[in-house]
């Protein structure tokens, strides 16, 4: 779209114009600007797009355009409130940074084409490719959305293995040990809970906003609130006590937490001998973990330690250490995945799993199929290259999420051609960027699905621009899972502004350019209606709600766990088979700051309650809050920062094995002197996005890639940086 330019003369002409219009009666300013006030308003249940929680919200329309937003009182999730991204989120729709048709790379720069050119140009590109390399050559990788099981279909269409989502750098680690301990990913029971644990997982910053309500409901009825995190985070000021613990030791604190519910035979007896296994291993290794030696390592006092393990145990089973998520062992140590067996562990002693105010396996709707109405593909043949799933590579690793952080190494190897990158922003969102942007580069064929030229689609051959999620219907989706499970959708709200089209739009059309249309010959509307149909749940009434509940109500009490021995596996017979320890053993970090360098720290990060990821530095109003509030800056413990020199706002260089970067610093006492932290969202770098580019810097620019060995995740605390004064 060219710009409309405005000359002096040409103002005055159409003011002109307009006055003779006003004169004759043709247009009242008066009347347009009441009936512009006064408009009709109609409103769209939908879902917030501004992180991954998809909270359910309002949209209200006017005039053909976006109004305002509120949250849905029905959705378990957000219980009827909206964040600051959210808020701030809805006005990148206008977004000047847009891209407004699809785009091709032509030399250094790109050219706008039509969607049936950009169709036919991808479709001949991928059969070339699929002819020479195989399926196994092309790839999708993208942020879970509704909209993923056609993602994963479109991938299976053409015989690849190679599906992957961003969970490597975030929650892999988590998940497996939740699944080989109590077999799958558990709730947390805030609201009934007497006394909450938090290691490392910050609510308030995430923002998880049902989970923030239902703390303070807890408070209310008088629960403690304990947190356990190198920062006092945003949670941690909703807490009754906070613990600041040297990061990448929670394996030590649980360990002697188990230690102290042992010895002093604190633990629900009842439920360990009914519904676990492996309790006498569990207490033949726990011996070796006192609070006296946890002290040593976690820095947390020894007589801390008995006092919260039997506080909590008084409280058992309605207390609970909180399920966790990226923060603290998500994909964070080397001890990530022992760390989250050892919290799960802790709260099976608690007697806790499946009890009011404790951890609960919530009701999730399983969606139903489109078969045999509408067949699925064959799938693929091979396994994938990243190797996750195979004993011997990455045997505790998620088959369904992959390792998308190895997709720059299978396309330096050749392994990986063709990409198609969704809703992620790779490049930015993945450590190492050189290394990134090198395997990424050197793709014969890159795909980027993406409302603005992010860093990753920057360097794409081919960039589809999505709608905006206001502008787009979307897949029901079951993100609200709770007491009750619940079904829930994205609607259009507007038209798009720009020609732009939904990822499920996308997906059917490349499908059937490339010859496999027979997979996708339905709607969306038919999809969603053959989805809903086990819950006897009509697309129209889903679509008047946006959030329906579906199935069962919640019932407490444990009766069996998806494990192999169908209890809790306090030891667990499949990790040892593989190798690994049957119960938690101690483990340390990966690598440990230099104790006799002043300059020497951990580099950590975590997120601010107004950015999710990389995606809402570009947004104006978000920014601005981040600039008002000065809010991109180093935090460093403020004793370890004089000792160096350091005052507070003082501009520092920060540098690890693989990168350096400038930025200045926050001197706190609310931060673990052995750290540093970073907040996240920051360090664009990609010049289309001129609201977020060099704005700071990105944890990732100092991280080197790594791999766990047994999950596979990035491992993304577990680098040392050096800081000095600039």
């Amino acid at each position: 779209m060219k710009p409309i330019k405005i000359s002096r003369r040409t103002f005055l002409k159409g003011s002109g114009v307009a006055a003779g219009a006003l004169s004759m009666g043709f247009f009242d300013f008066t009347s347009w600007s009441r009936e512009s006030m006064e408009g009709p308003v109609t409103r769209i249940p939908t879902i917030c797009n501004g992180c991954g929680n998809r909270c359910a919200i309002f949209a209200y329309v006017k005039n053909k355009r976006i109004w305002r937003i509120e949250g849905n009182p029905e959705a378990n999730g957000n219980q009827g409130v909206i964040c600051p991204k959210g808020h701030g989120y809805i006005h990148d729709l206008y977004n000047p940074n847009r891209i407004r048709s699809p785009l091709k790379r032509v030399g250094t720069k790109f050219q706008p084409i039509s969607w049936d050119q950009a169709y036919k140009e991808i479709s001949q590109k991928i059969n070339i490719i699929l002819m020479d390399n195989g399926p196994g050559s092309i790839f999708w990788v993208n942020y879970p959305m509704p909209n993923h099981a056609y993602a994963l279909r479109f991938m299976h269409s053409l015989a690849s293995p190679h599906y992957f989502t961003h969970g490597s750098t975030c929650y892999t680690a988590r998940n497996a040990a939740w699944n080989f301990t109590v077999g799958k990913l558990p709730s947390n029971d805030l609201v009934n809970s007497k006394y909450i644990m938090i290691l490392g997982r910050n609510p308030a910053g995430g923002i998880d906003l049902g989970q923030v309500k239902d703390i303070v409901k807890a408070k209310e009825k008088g629960a403690k609130v304990v947190v356990v995190d190198p920062r006092h985070s945003e949670t941690a000021i909703l807490a009754d006590e906070w613990l600041p613990i040297k990061p990448g030791t929670d394996l030590a604190f649980l360990l002697a937490m188990i230690n102290v519910m042992i010895d002093e035979k604190l633990y629900d007896k009842d439920f360990v001998e009914n519904h676990t296994v492996g309790f006498q291993q569990l207490e033949d290794e726990i011996i070796n973990y006192p609070p006296q030696w946890a002290e040593k390592i976690c820095e947390i006092p020894a007589k801390t330690i008995v006092r919260i393990a039997r506080e909590m145990a008084m409280q058992k089973p309605r207390a609970l250490l909180h399920r966790g998520y990226h923060g603290a062992f998500g994909a964070q140590y080397l001890n990530s995945f022992q760390t989250a067996r050892a919290l799960a562990i802790t709260n099976s002693l608690l007697g806790n799993i499946n009890r009011e105010g404790g951890i609960y396996f919530s009701e999730s709707a399983n969606l139903g199929e489109l078969q045999p109405t509408h067949p699925a593909p064959p799938g693929p043949s091979g396994s994938k290259a990243d190797g996750t799933g195979i004993p011997g590579r990455y045997p505790l690793g998620a088959y369904g999420d992959g390792i998308s952080h190895s997709i720059p190494e299978l396309a330096l190897r050749g392994i990986l051609k063709c990409g198609f990158v969704y809703h992620h922003n790779p490049l930015r969102t993945n450590p190492n960027p050189k290394r990134v942007i090198a395997g990424y580069k050197k793709l014969e064929l890159l795909v980027v699905i993406d409302p603005v030229l992010s860093e990753t689609a920057s360097i794409a051959h081919y960039v589809l621009p999505a709608s905006f999620y206001l502008e787009a219907d979307d897949a029901v989706d079951t993100k609200h899972s709770g007491k009750q499970a619940q079904v829930s959708i994205q609607q259009k709200a507007i038209e798009p502004v720009f020609d732009t089209r939904s990822a499920f739009q996308i997906i059917t059309e490349l499908a059937k350019h490339l010859g496999v249309g027979k997979y996708y010959n339905f709607t969306l509307d038919e999809a969603n209606a053959l989805r809903l149909k086990p819950f006897g749940v009509s697309l129209e009434s889903l679509k008047a709600k946006g959030v329906l509940p579906v199935g069962p109500q919640w019932k407490e009490g444990f009766v069996k766990a998806d494990t192999p021995s169908g209890k809790v596996e306090i030891a667990s017979a499949v990790l040892e088979k593989l190798g690994y320890p049957a119960v938690p053993r101690w483990e340390a970090p990966l690598v440990s700051p230099d104790d006799k360098d002043p300059h020497s720290f951990r580099l950590i990060h975590g997120k601010q309650a107004y950015h999710t990821h990389a995606m809402t530095a570009n947004q104006p109003y978000l920014m601005a809050i981040s600039r008002r509030y000065d809010m991109i800056r180093l935090w460093i413990n403020r004793s370890r920062a004089e000792k160096i020199g350091l005052k507070d706002g003082d501009v520092v260089q920060m540098k690890s094995m693989i990168g350096e970067g400038k930025i200045r610093v926050k001197l706190t006492e609310g931060l673990h002197p052995s750290c540093v932290w970073l907040p996240s969202g920051y360090g664009n770098f990609s010049k289309y996005l001129t609201t977020a580019y060099d704005q700071g810097v990105s944890y990732n620019d100092f991280l080197p890639t790594l791999f766990d060995p047994a999950v596979g995740h990035v491992m993304a605390s577990e680098v040392i940086v050096q800081v000095k004064k600039v």
